[in-house]
């Protein structure tokens, strides 16, 4: 019997400290896994004692143990042990807390709970430990140690009080596991969702997560701003008392992507809590739980209100005539291909109709182009009036309209609709204050009677329109295959050209161009005239046929590169000041392929420098089958010096990726903008617009057509390079430019206007 009294002993110890281990256990609101393990294990240590003294007695002992020595192991391994005195000094550890500290025995029996070397921190905590077990209490919680090499240790323990015979604390035994990982993984926890809401609160868009009862689960603050909602939180609040106007299709919506659906939008406009509108582009789709159920969805919207207001400027821009708001050449020319599409469909003719308005330079002249402008914009509302949603009508340029007729079947038809539309512009129209009449030529071809291809029927037109002015203008000309014969005309007017090369009979004119910095020296265009020896002096409308010959038009482009660049070498010899001159140059210069090389050498020749010239081009170089060899040229010259301008900005094919894909330099506001900008606000954004696009880009701004003093003043206030018009000159021969160039010399050119 007395072989099993220690034995004995032992289970009821171990019985009671699994009792007592428990008891701390249950007294904690939220048991660790630590508690539970350490009492399971105890229990587990019980039983294996009960039945190693169920054994044979002999080996019992051995036994034994051998049990202690494995749950000893199991303990050790597991759980960070030791024990502290009532001065807080470290006693014992076991061998696991000293590989987690990195401590020797020794070192850690140096160490004082208390002490500023100890590494332990949570000051407060260790304060409410000594409280507790002084008390007599054993004390459970978390405390962060700190190993040897400076690395945090954070522990789960239980500290247990042993006090002596006269009830004085002796000493203190720790027992804890671990828990290192779990609170790093709880501090990144945090940090990222700190970082999440530093992302969702600064995110530029305007972002919401809703539940699946769509109630608010987060949102960023350009939600509340791009809705106009003046709350800071809609977290908790149901999408649907926020916005109690959603209609029935919406929730539809929001019930069809709960089930896993994803809905977006390019474009939608939407109502303001402040009533004003908005234009949206949106996708909603789920979110999903850890388990793969949705939890609810979530809303990514962005307003477009400016970028769309933005884009409908540049449409506006890019397809329509700034003056009369008419489509432009080219959204003409879509237009023409639709509508031979649906002539065909419907088996009905379609009339192609230029209409030009007579005399119209002479008003110009005369009246001024306010005047000319008026008179465009009325016989633009007359067609419209007049035709209404019947036709396609546009603007051209210049002075010339486009109308197209369809939905008849004979060509009477089509006579009768055009005698009608010429009488109502033929009414009188008051113009500068007094009444005038408006005369009208116009220029007729049938689809598919004349011609089928769209640029056979616009010459056909064109052929016609030029019968009508030639019989006496304000007819209606008709195509016929008779009208051949004026393209043998205009070969005889392209020969007649040509041996005017010979005779030197063409000419440049030079325009000054006036920096907006008054430090910076006038640059020059140089403008073709012919001296006509019968006509007199010609500006290139009166021989644009001329021009439209590759061929002539070539030859003549390589006179006035020779003509320019040989008064640009006077200039230097004689020290005028002066920056670039302009040279405008023509598809039919860039067709042969070899324009960059002839230039490079013509630089060479007269040893001028590239950065003495401008090229000016208009859109209709890019288009076509050798846009690729333009291209290389721009590159070519650009890469030489030669500054690169694209001329007449914003009107005919203008289009902003020819920007983006040729070495443009600098952007002319073509003159159309300029004249009526102090009274017409969507001039004024235009130019505003194509000022802030040229500096986002980097390139420079002339505006073209300056005629008053408050023009120049506004333009400059833009932030406009330089300024062009007859407010600082009219084109002049080089020889007739001498007071304005002693002028600049001696004063500058701020003295130009």
């Amino acid at each position: 019997m007395r072989g099993w009294i220690v034995p004995g002993l032992i289970v009821v110890l171990a019985a009671l400290a699994v009792f007592n281990f428990a008891v701390l256990i249950a007294a904690d609101f939220h048991p660790s896994v630590f508690a539970i393990s350490l009492v399971c294990m105890l229990t587990v240590f019980v039983a294996a004692v009960s039945v190693a003294f169920a054994r044979d007695e002999t080996s019992r002992a051995d036994d034994f143990e051998r049990e202690v020595s494995s749950y000893r192991h199991m303990l050790d391994e597991h759980f960070l042990v030791s024990k502290i005195d009532a001065s807080g000094r470290f006693c014992e550890a076991n061998q696991n807390l000293l590989n987690r500290t990195g401590y020797s025995s020794d070192e850690f029996a140096r160490r004082v709970v208390d002490g500023a070397g100890s590494g332990l921190c949570n000051l407060e905590q260790l304060s409410d430990m000594w409280a507790t077990v002084r008390l007599g209490k054993t004390w459970s919680g978390e405390y962060c140690d700190q190993g040897k090499d400076g690395q945090p240790l954070w522990v789960k323990a239980i500290f247990v009080p042993w006090r002596n015979a006269r009830g004085e604390l002796e000493c203190l035994s720790t027992i804890g596991v671990d828990v290192t990982e779990q609170r790093s993984a709880e501090q990144e926890l945090k940090r990222a969702h700190a970082r999440l809401e530093a992302f969702i609160k600064h995110v530029p868009a305007a972002v919401a997560m809703f539940d699946t009862e769509m109630r608010y689960v987060a949102h960023t603050d350009h939600w509340l701003h791009d809705y106009g909602l003046k709350e800071k939180s809609l977290v908790g609040r149901s999408h649907y008392d926020v916005f109690p106007e959603i209609p029935q299709c919406w929730k539809d919506k929001h019930s069809r992507i709960l089930a896993g659906a994803t809905e977006s939008c390019e474009e939608e406009r939407f109502q303001r809590a402040d009533g004003s509108e908005n234009i949206l582009r949106w996708e909603v789709r789920p979110w999903y739980l850890p388990d793969q159920t949705v939890g609810g969805l979530i809303m990514l919207t962005e307003e477009i209100t400016e970028r769309k207001k933005m884009q409908d400027d540049l449409w506006k821009l890019v397809k329509l005539d700034s003056l009369t708001g008419l489509p432009n050449r080219l959204l003409f020319g879509e237009t023409l291909r639709d509508a031979i599409g649906t002539a065909d469909a419907n088996g009905d003719l379609l009339a192609v109709t230029l209409i030009d308005i007579d005399n119209f330079k002479e008003i110009n002249d005369t009246l001024g182009h306010e005047a000319g402008d008026e008179l465009l914009k009325i016989v633009a509302r007359r067609l419209e009036d007049m035709l209404g949603s019947t036709a396609n009508i546009a603007r051209l340029g210049g002075d010339e309209f486009a109308v197209l007729i369809g939905g008849h079947r004979e060509v009477d038809e089509i006579e009768v609709t055009l005698a009608r539309v010429k009488r109502f512009l033929s009414e009188p129209v008051k113009i500068a204050g007094a009444m005038r009449f408006c005369s009208t030529s116009f220029g007729v071809t049938v689809y598919p009677r004349d011609a089928v291809e769209p640029g056979d029927l616009l010459k056909n037109a064109d052929l016609a329109l030029y019968r009508a002015k030639s019989v006496g203008r304000g007819h209606i000309g008709q195509f016929t295959p008779d009208l051949r014969a004026a393209i043998n005309r205009r070969v005889e007017m392209q020969e007649d050209a040509l041996e005017a090369l010979q005779r030197g009979e063409f000419v440049l004119f030079f325009q000054p161009i006036i920096p907006a910095d008054p430090s910076d020296p006038p640059s020059f265009e140089a403008l073709l005239r012919w001296q006509h020896p019968v006509h007199g002096l010609l500006t290139p409308g009166f021989f644009e046929e001329v021009l439209e010959e590759p061929r002539v038009a070539a030859a003549i482009g390589v006179r006035v590169i020779d003509l320019a660049l040989e008064q640009v070498a006077a200039w230097q010899a004689e020290g005028v000041a002066f920056g670039r001159v302009a040279v405008n140059v023509t598809s039919a210069d860039f067709a042969f392929r070899c324009f960059a090389s002839h230039l490079k050498s013509r630089l060479d020749h007269y040893n001028v420098a590239p950065e003495r010239i401008c090229i000016e081009v208009t859109e209709h170089v890019f288009l076509g089958s050798g846009t690729q060899h333009v291209s290389d040229a721009l590159q070519r010259l650009a890469e030489l010096g030669v500054e690169i301008a694209l001329d007449d900005f914003g009107t005919g094919y203008a289009s902003l990726s020819h920007i983006k894909a040729y070495p443009i330099g600098r952007l002319k506001i073509d003159r159309s903008f300029v004249t009526d900008m102090e009274e017409n606000k969507d001039s004024l954004s235009i130019v505003q617009a194509i000022v802030q696009l040229a500096r986002s880009l980097g390139l420079s701004t002339t505006a073209e057509g300056v005629e008053k003093d408050e023009q120049a003043i506004l333009l400059r206030s833009m932030g406009c390079a330089s300024l062009q018009g007859f407010h600082f000159s009219r084109p002049k021969p080089a020889a007739e430019l001498g007071p304005f160039l002693k002028k600049i010399t001696e004063h500058g050119a701020a003295t130009a206007a």
